[in-house]
């Protein structure tokens, strides 16, 4: 199917329901009591995940850099994977985006630093990462009332300051 699908994707369209395949698969595999290989060809949990920085970056702003393939016509969605040490700033952006948070590129390559050097100790999931990536955006996004005068436009300036100002955490 996917040599045909890749030499004529309309007419394989047309004549085949790939949405079903995974369902197929799966029917098979309980029938016949075996596990489905997480590098199976189209169907896997791999064949449509992307992780690395560049690569991410590509698949991001245009897909068919890296895929022949797309995987909605098989009923599937790609995967960026951006919980790990080769995670990308774009990668990380495009999960801010995701979260509906707004950090300027700045700050996303910055973040994305905290999360390479954790993931350098240890392994991440998507909880560690979403909990990075909010922690920082409140961190940078909560204004901080000076203690000093209470005046809102001078605080606010001292609080961009200090976003400036603050070392990054190893």
């Amino acid at each position: 199917m996917a040599r045909m699908i890749a030499a004529d994707r309309d007419y394989v369209m047309s004549k085949y329901k790939l949405h079903k395949l995974r369902d197929i698969e799966n029917l098979v595999a309980d029938a016949v009591q075996v596990n489905i290989p997480f590098n199976n060809p189209i169907t896997g949990f791999c064949a449509f995940t992307h992780k690395a920085g560049i690569h991410a970056k590509a698949i991001l702003a245009n897909p068919s850099t890296y895929e022949i393939l797309n995987p909605a016509d098989f009923g599937l969605t790609r995967y960026i994977h951006f919980a790990n040490r080769l995670t990308g700033w774009n990668a990380i952006k495009s999960r801010v985006e995701q979260l509906n948070l707004n950090l300027t590129d700045d700050q996303v390559k910055e973040v994305t630093n905290k999360i390479k050097k954790l993931g350098d100790i240890r392994p991440l999931n998507i909880d560690d990462v979403d909990s990075i990536i909010k922690e920082f955006h409140a961190d940078v996004s909560t204004p901080r009332m000076s203690a000093t005068n209470g005046n809102s436009a001078v605080d606010e300036e001292t609080s961009l300051l200090d976003s400036v100002k603050r070392p990054k955490l190893n």
